[in-house]
């Protein structure tokens, strides 16, 4: 877990992975809102019992993705686990 505010989890990706492989894989987690921009992919995830939801951004380079997702609310600086929750469970979506 990040100190920060606000709270986020980040993690470097190795290897090629295609937008549409991403937004489909958020698509799969049930995540919201969608947004893609150039090589870069966003979404919204929803408010939980642990914060009032996060913000994941993946950005693509040629060979490797940047996971990234950062709590919404800027004051909140714990987020007892929810962003690394969220990278693993992309990760996850992507591996399968």
């Amino acid at each position: 877990m990040t100190f920060a505010f606000p709270a986020y989890h980040e993690v470097t990706l190795p290897g090629i992975k295609t937008a549409e492989a991403v937004e489909a894989g958020m698509r799969s987690a049930g995540w919201s809102n969608i947004h893609r921009q150039g090589s870069t992919i966003s979404c919204r995830v929803g408010f939980n019992l642990w914060s009032f939801g996060e913000t994941m951004v993946i950005t693509l380079a040629s060979d490797h993705a940047v996971l990234r997702s950062t709590c919404i609310l800027p004051t909140q600086c714990v987020d007892w686990g929810k962003n690394r929750r969220n990278v693993q469970k992309l990760l996850a979506m992507l591996a399968g």
